[in-house]
């Protein structure tokens, strides 16, 4: 299935459709599989400077004819068509008979990313169709700016979507975001706009903010930068909370007892449970500016990884959307204690050796995933 989203995202840059996005996963993908970078290097290089001699022969030949096997099985439709026609056999060279072989597979390969092109442009059409919304997202690690209709600009960070109504700005603008995204909205006082996180709804007409509501997490938090918003929950939809510039609020969602589990850490560890059946709790605090002069909630939106004495539970959740890795916690232990850093272009590494004079721990990485003992 990897090998297949590798070629469907191949066929698009080579046909000029592939997003900033796109590009930028297919070069993180064929990084972390030199095999496949090496098979994406000979096909871009085969469609780009096709060998100009005639070919023929019998290994020719024989190369169409499996071809023609090939997508027979996979277009049964078109079985009774020539889809190939057959050349008469010519002298070949044996230097262009690995190019013949190579041709044969790569054309099956072009037939096949084409009609999963159009196989997913149809269900895209026919998603939108049904539901009548647009979705943006990024992968894990990554981080992405873009403009919305209304010319509202949002930063999504990593492993994050939001979807919106196709006619976004026009009588409405409804945001759905999970993950954590920076908005900026474009001020619209006759069509204010309005995020909804899991079960908190964020109002705005124009104003600046960050929400973060990631699926792990038991909590929305939404830190206000500039102008004003009105947040109401689904299960107390009357009661209105007002937020003004440099005030962040916490909004404890109820769901089942799995606070940080992604982190691996035990649930005999601390947390802080919601005991409100029918209502959400939430506290509002100010933003201020760490110690690294930047405020942390917003850093990462300057592509910087900020945190300012927080507890190591929150600290491994962020590194790990931060560097796309899975971090085991087996000191639990560690999970309540203190930690403070600013990190833009260390690696993991780097920041965990950091880390380490602060309070001392030992780590271990094994492919993607960090053993902190």
């Amino acid at each position: 299935m990897m090998d297949n989203h590798i070629w469907h995202l191949i066929s698009r840059k080579l046909s000029g459709e592939a997003s900033l996005e796109e590009l930028r996963e297919l070069q993180q993908l064929l990084n972390d599989d030199p095999e496949m970078a090496y098979k994406a290097e000979l096909y871009t290089g085969f469609f780009e400077h096709p060998p100009l001699q005639q070919r023929g022969g019998e290994q020719k030949a024989a190369s169409w004819g499996r071809l023609q096997s090939k997508l027979a099985e996979a277009f049964p439709e078109n079985s009774g068509n020539n889809i190939i026609p057959d050349e008469p056999a010519q002298p070949v060279s044996a230097v262009y008979k690995k190019w013949i072989a190579i041709a044969a597979s790569l054309v099956l390969i072009t037939v096949t990313c084409i009609y999963f092109l159009q196989h997913d442009k149809q269900e895209k059409q026919l998603a939108g169709t049904a539901t009548n919304t647009n979705e943006m997202n990024t992968m894990p690690g990554t981080r992405s700016k873009t403009v919305l209709p209304d010319g509202t600009v949002v930063w999504l960070n990593s492993d994050s979507r939001i979807t919106y109504n196709a006619d976004f700005g026009q009588t409405q603008r409804e945001v759905t975001l999970t993950g954590e995204a920076f908005f900026d909205v474009a001020h619209n006082a006759e069509v204010p706009m309005t995020v909804h996180a899991k079960n908190v709804n964020i109002r705005v007409k124009g104003t600046a903010f960050n929400v973060r509501s990631y699926p792990e997490s038991r909590q929305v938090e939404t830190s206000l930068i500039r102008g004003a918003v009105e947040l109401t929950t689904n299960a107390d939809p009357e009661r209105k909370i007002l937020l003004k510039p440099n005030e962040k609020i916490v909004v404890d969602v109820p769901e089942p007892d799995s606070i940080i589990a992604a982190a691996g850490i035990s649930k005999k560890a601390p947390v802080r449970v919601s005991t409100t059946a029918n209502k959400n709790l939430y506290h509002i605090e100010q933003l201020k500016e760490s110690r690294f002069n930047i405020i942390p909630e917003i850093s990462w939106v300057q592509n910087r990884l900020v945190f300012d004495n927080e507890v190591f539970a929150e600290v491994i959740s962020k590194m790990e959307k931060w560097y796309n890795v899975k971090i085991i916690l087996e000191n639990n232990a560690l999970a309540v204690k203190s930690f403070s850093g600013a990190f833009e272009k260390e690696d993991i590494t780097t920041a965990l050796q950091a880390l380490q004079l602060i309070n001392d721990f030992h780590f271990e990485i094994k492919d993607r995933t960090v053993y902190i003992k």
